[in-house]
């Protein structure tokens, strides 16, 4: 049978309003980046407004719509203003992109209850944050996707620099996507996640900075390198988009075969 129209189309954003989070810097603003060119009007939420204000800069003078707010996940407030502002704007929300994260450089004998407690605040509970408040909005509508960036430490032990908050946190997002989306997908509103193996960001520029950390990164990956950025727009758009209609609960696995060891 004869396939109609073209399907690269079913990837598009065009028409769309899009929330990313976390993004000032790596990964989020690269998310943005990738949404603008899809046709979507990206709505940038994070801490540091004038990395916004320059991500919004560029984003238009590439063609695309782009607004920005200061937004700290961990306060309720700034969530749901940043999903006021994207419905104000454009009245409408198809797209959630939950890529607001830290990761400190400490171990199990360095950090302590109370900085544990804080990278749970803002990658699992500041998450769910955010979906919730979007949610709001897409269930009433009958349709949205949601997409959250977990890790490959949120499916698997590593030995690397990667700290307890961090492998838990990963690992709770894992659940709360497979959680809300069963809970969600009979009234069109889906939820998967992305998790990434090692890709250049500022939580892992200062290990891919080094000749060790290069090497621990190559001896441990099946394909034998980080992961490029542009590596991650497909499983993104794929999410995001109609393509991934059929798809919720899902975790996409981007780690040059990491985990498949």
């Amino acid at each position: 049978m004869a396939v109609p129209g073209d399907p690269a189309q079913r990837f598009r954003l065009d028409g769309q309003t899009a929330v990313v989070t976390g993004a000032s810097s790596g990964l989020g603003a690269r998310f943005a980046r990738v949404l603008g060119a899809a046709g979507a009007t990206v709505v940038a939420g994070a801490r540091r407004k004038e990395r916004l204000d320059d991500l919004v800069a560029e984003l238009e003078a590439q063609g695309s719509r782009a607004l920005a707010l200061r937004c700290d996940v961990t306060v309720d407030s700034d969530v749901e203003d940043l999903i006021g502002v994207a419905l104000e704007a454009t009245d409408r929300l198809d797209v959630l992109i939950n890529a607001a994260g830290i990761a400190p450089a400490e171990d199990e004998s360095t950090e302590s209850p109370e900085a544990f407690r804080r990278v749970l605040a803002v990658n699992t509970a500041g998450l769910y944050s955010c979906a919730r408040a979007a949610s709001g909005v897409m269930l009433d509508r009958g349709r949205g996707s949601i997409v959250n960036i977990a890790s490959i430490s949120g499916l698997v032990a590593g030995d690397g620099p990667d700290t307890p908050s961090y492998a838990a946190s990963k690992g709770a997002v894992v659940n709360l996507t497979r959680e809300l989306a069963v809970r969600w997908a009979s009234r069109g509103v889906r939820v998967n996640a992305i998790a990434p193996g090692w890709f250049s960001s500022e939580m892992t520029n200062e290990t891919l900075a080094s000749e060790a950390g290069r090497r621990f990164v190559a001896e441990r990956t099946p394909i034998g390198r980080a992961g490029h950025a542009d590596e991650l727009d497909g499983a993104l758009l794929f999410l995001a988009s109609e393509a991934s209609n059929y798809v919720t609960g899902h975790t996409l696995v981007v780690d040059g075969g990491w985990t498949a060891r």
